[in-house]
């Protein structure tokens, strides 16, 4: 960062001051004529890199209270100008300090205008700045900077009365300020003769009875008012004020501590006496107001230097932000790099492993197979516990049937090995499977029924179609006879008849219940 360099100027002479984290180192002082100018422009040409305050403590400045409509943009600035020039015309350090607006009707802005009038007191100052290119951060007031530090103090005081006038002593005189409600109101300096003490006690209650009467012939503040009155001035110093500064009628003194308000801004060159130029120069560094009287060609370099400073700031960040990058990039990649080394270790070592184990009989490939036909045989494997539980269903609903026995098989084929329905021993024709792999469940169930009713031929086919039509209710199997305990051809009627043989066999049927897997 550039080095600080302060400027305080009054009417006679602009003194130098070097500010470096709170403290003031004065430099050098140079007197408004030619060789003070020619002294100066040599000591810019030394220190041209730095940023550059000006702080002016003169007679020769204006205040004036205005109302303007409440605009925005460029209607804004043009009207403000205008204004500025209607009351300060030819003075081009001015500004418009913003009051706030009027409670009532159009709700008009409230402006204070301000402006440095004497410009023949800046401008040789200012050109010597411009021709050594030196980078100003601002022309600014004395008021503008106790503004700043009454907006503080009445922040750090809540209770105390809005309306109050700022008494400081400084190498230019004694300077009261008025603000109301947190805002500056009217700033006035009185030159001093001798600066002795007894003259500033003296100056202080004298100007302070006038400038109330001044206030009140403004109606600034309400007749009868009982004025605060802060006078800033050196522990030392404080009992001579307090002897001489009688509060009256109009007027009540209050005396803050110069050296306490200078360790609350941390200040580390505290004021040697009342003198408190030093405590706004710092003041001016460490809470810079907003606004300054300098124009925008007169900041031209140190908006330059703003810009220039934000796009380093911004190349630094982005610096930073790559090498943070990088750096986890490197380190994942050292990471991959480490598990690669040990992912081959551990391959290796599962080689070895494996060149330890007996070798197998066939390959990998054949094993594979093997285990998932061995998977895919439990997966369709059966239980033959549903088949029971459907035959004894069926055996619920057809009671006089008895069970002989259930021959269990899976194959591919539901027609392999089965009896032909006429009983006459021979194989039936293999049927094709649709699919080489269909399994089917085929359970083949050998039943009897009762002898009585041996020649009642259309009983016994009225059973069996029952127990057939109870096992295949669901329709999750087929179900068909494969043989009747009769015989059945086309030249043949069913009858029944009591004829008698001499053999009286047990009716048998036998059932085929076919499931696929």
């Amino acid at each position: 960062m550039p080095q600080r360099r302060l400027f305080y100027l009054d009417a006679n002479r602009l003194s130098a001051f070097n500010w470096h984290a709170g403290k003031l180192t004065p430099e050098d002082s140079f007197a408004a004529d030619s060789s003070g100018l020619e002294l100066f422009a040599a000591y810019l040409k030394l220190n041209r890199l730095s940023l550059f305050y000006i702080l002016a403590d003169v007679v020769e400045e204006g205040f004036q209270p205005d109302v303007i409509p409440h605009v925005q943009g460029r209607d804004r600035t043009a009207l403000l100008k205008r204004k500025n020039d209607q009351y300060f015309h030819g003075a081009p350090l001015n500004l418009a300090i913003p009051l706030g607006r009027e409670t009532s009707g159009r709700r008009d802005d409230k402006i204070l205008f301000v402006a440095l009038t004497k410009t023949s007191m800046f401008e040789p100052w200012l050109e010597a700045l411009r021709d050594a290119e030196c980078q100003l951060v601002g022309v600014y007031s004395l008021p503008l900077i106790a503004h700043t530090f009454a907006r503080a103090y009445v922040k750090k005081i809540p209770d105390h009365p809005t309306q109050f006038l700022l008494v400081t002593l400084t190498r230019g005189g004694l300077r009261q300020t008025f603000f109301d409600n947190g805002h500056l109101r009217f700033s006035r300096l009185t030159p001093l003769a001798n600066d002795t003490l007894d003259e500033v006690i003296t100056s202080c209650a004298v100007e302070s009875a006038r400038i109330y009467q001044y206030l009140i012939g403004y109606r600034l503040i309400d007749r009868g008012l009982k004025l605060p009155t802060l006078v800033l001035t050196h522990p030392a110093h404080t009992t001579s004020f307090q002897e001489r500064c009688r509060d009256t009628d109009e007027v009540h003194f209050e005396f803050l501590d110069l050296t306490a308000e200078s360790g609350r801004y941390s200040l580390k060159t505290v004021p040697a006496d009342s003198h408190s130029e030093t405590f706004f120069l710092h003041l001016m560094v460490r809470n810079t107001p907003g606004q300054q009287f300098a124009d925008s060609t007169q900041r031209r370099l140190y908006r330059l230097w703003q810009t220039r400073l934000a796009l380093n700031s911004a190349s630094l960040v982005i610096l930073l932000s790559c090498l943070v990058f990088s750096s986890k990039q490197m380190i994942q990649l050292y990471q991959v790099r480490d598990e690669t080394e040990q992912a081959k270790v551990t391959g290796l070592q599962y080689t070895a492993a494996l060149k330890t184990l007996p070798t197998m009989p066939f390959t990998s490939n054949n094993l594979r197979a093997l285990i998932e036909r061995y998977d895919t045989l439990v997966k369709r494997t059966p239980t033959l516990e549903p088949m029971y539980r459907r035959i004894s269903e069926a055996l619920q609903q057809a009671q006089r049937v008895e069970l002989d026995r259930i021959d269990w098989k899976i194959g591919n084929n539901p027609e392999d090995a089965s009896p032909a329905a006429d009983g006459s021993g021979k194989q039936a024709a293999p049927a094709k499977s649709n699919l080489a792999s269909d399994l089917f469940v085929i359970a083949d169930v050998y039943a009897q029924l009762p002898v009585a009713l041996k020649n009642d031929e259309r009983t016994l086919k009225s059973i069996i179609d029952t127990f057939n039509t109870s096992l295949g209710k669901d329709g999750k199997v087929q179900v068909r006879t494969l043989k009747l305990p009769f015989d059945v051809e086309s030249s043949k009627t069913l009858r029944s008849s009591d004829e008698s043989s001499a053999v009286i066999e047990v009716p048998k049927f036998s059932v085929r219940i076919v499931q696929k897997l």
